[in-house]
């Protein structure tokens, strides 16, 4: 017990954006579950992504309340899993500021593609876009800045990506314009802010000095 405490509080303190943007989607999965769970109508209730609430009535809120909301307890937990390690990886690489800023704009960037883009019927939720932002972060990273990684982690994580795309479009009720969206907003967003050395090297340099 002693050993996970531990753990968990090295983690809060190495990634406090990931950090943050798991404990802010556990608050939505905890008010959904009492608040009348996965039902249709208490997800929009709570601040699912439904076009028209949008579009005419003006609600934008949705757009950043839909991603921190789920579709059932598995889609929270897989989506939690790859936020904690991937979200993880790329705040040691970039800093809380710069993972902050892909999370964010990568979320927004789907929220955006499926509100404008989408069925006008179709009621959307989940973290995914804000996670392929940040996967599509990683893998530009590992283009622009090759030397940062070992050739495996490459492979590993080009890897992932390709796998992922393949999901987007063969899974059933996975929202291809929300992943595709926040994908294309986390690579894009690569070419501006991609530093020139690893976050945690400056850090560690900060601390000798």
């Amino acid at each position: 017990m002693t050993d996970i405490k531990a753990y968990i509080k090295r983690y809060l303190k190495k990634h406090p954006i990931t950090s943050l943007m798991i404990l802010i989607n556990t608050f939505f999965f905890i008010l959904t579950l009492f608040t009348g769970g996965f039902d249709l109508l208490n997800l929009i209730r709570l601040g699912a992504i439904l076009p028209p609430l949008i579009t005419e009535e003006g609600e934008f809120y949705r757009l950043i309340t839909g991603t921190f909301l789920h579709g059932n307890v598995f889609h929270f937990l897989m989506n939690m899993y790859v936020l904690f390690f991937l979200g993880a990886h790329l705040e040691q690489l970039v800093g809380p500021t710069k993972q902050l800023l892909v999370y964010v704009l990568s979320g927004l960037a789907s929220s955006v593609a499926v509100t404008y883009l989408g069925s006008e019927t179709a009621v959307t939720v989940g973290a995914s876009g804000a996670i392929f932002g940040i996967m599509g972060g990683l893998f530009m990273l590992t283009i622009l800045r090759k030397r940062w990684f070992h050739q495996k982690t490459i492979r590993s994580i080009q890897q992932l990506m390709g796998i992922n795309l393949i999901l987007t479009f063969v899974v059933a009720n996975i929202s291809i314009l929300g992943h595709l969206g926040g994908l294309m907003m986390g690579v894009l967003l690569f070419f501006i802010i991609a530093p020139e050395r690893p976050y945690i090297f400056t850090q560690r340099e900060k601390q000798n000095i």
